[in-house]
């Protein structure tokens, strides 16, 4: 449990953690605004390794990242989306994985940079979280595919297993070095499960091939001092209990089409929840500020009572800049006093 202490003493660190674990907090605000970073709206910080993955992008233009990845990114797009042709699939037969392959260099990266800007940052007054992006299942059809990826995990779950199995320890290797050098207080660790409607592996392919594997990943982040989010911005009932079975800290991206009060009901506390905000109603060009701040509003009172939920956009920040004005205002003000107004 964390030290009490008075709400006026209390700084947007402690606020923060103390929300995700239903201890005391005094408001709800920004999801973010107790991180310090140098990247994305501020809210993480970098790693020489994974600045490595991603070649010169041009826009509108095909590229292709260290693990022989193709991408492309047009104008006006929020982010890169993999770019996978029958020609260009890094990896065309599963059974060839081991010889094709190739498994970015972790080692000879100037760390110094990114340990510079870490030490610069008042940590007792911030967090640190470090961006961890291509998990287990997103790597496997990055390399493949999506279709394809889709198949193999149904038609030869074993040689996919040893496939993520080896992306794991890959992950782990990446982990390791950003927990020693940059010592973060989260890693935010990027693996998308899940659309609007469903998770998109059987929940049994899931356990049999991803959830081993990523309990390794969970494992090595915790005892390296650090808690663990994993962002899915999709449905994950289906496997939300899994998730805390194997030490998930925090889901990040959790949406209100999944069932988010039957979700904290049946997890009792056991894994915090970031989201609930639904993004398809609001993080438009044309968005309605009125329907904004309604979408806020329905959020806060429909999940934080419960605690362990803080309110956020499931895809972390919204697109548009007026849209992230309104509901960050909307979230500050309507936020504030819900601890003190009486939950509902």
């Amino acid at each position: 449990m964390l030290p009490k202490t008075t709400e006026e003493k209390m700084n947007a660190k402690e606020n923060w953690l103390r929300l995700i674990k239903t201890d005391g907090a005094g408001w709800i605000g920004k999801p973010w605004e107790a991180f310090k970073g140098n990247f994305f709206d501020n809210v993480f910080i970098s790693d020489p390794v994974s600045a490595a993955i991603s070649s010169k992008r041009v826009f509108d233009h095909p590229y292709v990242d260290s693990w022989g990845v193709t991408w492309m990114i047009h104008t006006g797009d929020p982010g890169a989306t993999p770019y996978i042709t029958n020609e260009n699939k890094a990896l065309k037969e599963l059974s060839a994985w081991k010889d094709v392959v190739k498994f970015p260099a972790l080692d000879g990266l100037d760390w110094k940079p990114f340990e510079d800007y870490v030490s610069s940052i008042d940590r007792d007054n911030n967090l640190v979280m470090s961006f961890v992006p291509g998990g287990l299942f997103e790597r496997s059809h990055y390399l493949m595919g999506f279709e394809d990826a889709l198949c193999a995990y149904m038609d030869d779950p074993d040689t996919m297993s040893e496939l993520v199995g080896a992306i794991a320890d890959w992950k782990i290797g990446q982990l390791k070095l950003i927990l020693k050098h940059l010592k973060p207080d989260v890693i935010h660790f990027h693996d998308d499960w899940g659309d609007k409607s469903n998770v998109f592996l059987p929940p049994g392919i899931w356990r049999e091939v991803i959830k081993p594997h990523h309990k390794r990943i969970v494992d090595c982040v915790k005892a390296g001092g650090a808690l663990f989010m994993h962002h899915s911005d999709s449905v994950c009932g289906p496997i939300v209990e899994d998730m805390a079975e194997i030490g998930i800290d925090i889901w990040q991206g959790a949406i209100p089409q999944d069932d988010i009060a039957g979700i904290q009901k049946k997890l009792g506390g056991r894994m915090a929840i970031i989201g609930g905000i639904d993004a398809q109603i609001i993080d438009m060009a044309e968005a309605d500020e009125a329907v904004i701040r309604a979408e806020v509003r329905r959020c806060i009172d429909d999940y934080c009572s419960r605690g362990a939920f803080v309110p956020c956009i499931p895809n972390i920040v919204p697109i548009f800049p007026e849209v992230k004005r309104i509901y960050e205002d909307e979230l500050a003000k309507y936020g504030k006093d819900f601890f003190t107004r009486g939950v509902k």
